[in-house]
């Protein structure tokens, strides 16, 4: 416990608040690094995503997404409503999407819908991943469009191709000759 300093006259609520309030410096976290993304304990991460206003949250998340998706709110909720605040909070759990708006679809969309066609390649995709990533672009779309999502499993094969070249050059060296 801190010194009390109060005065002889202090009330007895002031002397609690000095009782309580001298264990803060006790704490073995400080506030600075509760704040920080990098730094925070994983168990206090959610409270921080309250406090810096991250709208979808998911316990089932891995910790690396967490921090990454607290990184970003501030610039997701910058963006918001718009297509770049979707890719923001998508490319915080390691989505990558591409966002079509109904007048880049051929034949016209709906008008003020946009469709998220999502590359599972480099994610483990399961049904409660996918209901995350639909309640994360729900919380930043723009109020008045509505979306679906697809997801694309892309085949990329893989081609190699090898070269070998052998090339024997014969070198001569003689000394100077006067």
């Amino acid at each position: 416990m801190a010194l009390n300093l109060l005065p002889p006259n202090a009330t007895r609520l002031e002397r609690v608040l000095a009782e309580v309030c001298g264990v803060i410096g006790d704490l073995p976290v400080t506030i600075r690094e509760i704040m920080d993304p990098d730094k925070c304990p994983v168990a206090l991460l959610p409270w921080l995503a309250w406090a810096v206003h991250v709208d979808a949250w998911d316990d089932a998340w891995s910790e690396a997404q967490k921090r990454a998706v607290i990184k970003s709110a501030y610039q997701v909720h910058v963006q918001k409503g718009t297509v770049a605040s979707v890719e923001s909070a998508l490319a915080a759990l390691g989505v990558t999407a591409d966002v079509v708006e109904w007048w880049q679809q051929s034949p016209r969309g709906v008008p003020y819908t946009f469709r998220l066609d999502v590359d599972t390649e480099n994610v483990g995709m399961t049904e409660v991943f996918a209901q995350s990533i639909e309640r994360q672009v729900a919380a930043v779309k723009p109020a008045r469009s509505h979306f679906t999502v697809q997801f694309i499993a892309k085949t990329r094969p893989a081609i190699s191709v090898g070269v070998a070249v052998q090339d024997v050059i014969i070198t001569s060296v003689y000394p100077k000759q006067k």
